[in-house]
């Protein structure tokens, strides 16, 4: 098993947050086939939460979600983890 370096490793994820906003962006643009359209978690977050959890601040997303909407851990758990 290959062993990476920090910089490899956040290379590796930024390419992996890119190609996965490449993936969201054409879900949206793509003709509804569902009954229910395609709608990216991160476009019911508050901005300062994506940025966090896209940083890698998994917690620190999860602390600003419940301080923002008030709403309760599984909750803030489950969106953050759909960012």
């Amino acid at each position: 098993m290959p062993i990476y370096n920090e910089n490899q490793l956040s290379s590796y994820v930024d390419q992996i947050f890119a190609r996965l906003q490449r993936i969201e962006d054409h879900l949206a643009m793509s003709p509804a086939a569902a009954a229910e359209p395609f709608v990216p978690a991160s476009a019911s977050a508050p901005e300062d939460v994506v940025a966090l959890a896209r940083a890698g601040d998994r917690i620190g997303a999860i602390k600003r979600y419940r301080e923002i909407t008030g709403c309760g851990l599984e909750e803030a758990r489950t969106l953050v983890a759909e960012l």
